[in-house]
């Protein structure tokens, strides 16, 4: 998720796109200055809305970087639904991808987190 922006950050009008030495260093650096957003989209009648789960940095989240460990967590955690991973760079948004778990048998437990946070932040 991060190729893209760090091509995009490397790249200047004098020298062009950098070699990727160059983008391996910039990821490198900015890995551990970044951070991710679990999403779950929730539909409310006719509008889809992405509810936050959770933020946390790229480096907590190290061992989700396989597919199987990151798509096992979410039924875990989260149970049946359609998730949107949001990528940051500081306050910059960097990349985002979908993922879906598909089981029907397990339960929606990112309904009690979405309501939780929704109850928070209306008392604030």
């Amino acid at each position: 998720m991060f190729s893209e922006y760090v091509r995009k950050i490397r790249r200047t009008a004098s020298t062009g796109a950098p070699p990727i030495e160059g983008i391996k260093e910039k990821y490198k650096q900015i890995f551990h200055e970044s951070s991710v957003k679990f999403l779950v989209e929730e539909k409310v009648g006719m509008i889809v809305v992405f509810n936050e789960l959770e933020e946390r940095t790229t480096g907590e989240l190290r061992p989700l970087m396989d597919l199987l460990a990151l798509m096992a967590y979410l039924a875990k955690t989260y149970g049946h639904g359609k998730y949107k991973i949001n990528l940051y760079h500081g306050m910059t948004f960097v990349a985002t991808h979908n993922f879906k778990v598909e089981d029907e048998s397990l339960p929606e437990h990112w309904r009690e987190i979405v309501a939780k946070n929704k109850g928070r932040n209306h008392y604030k």
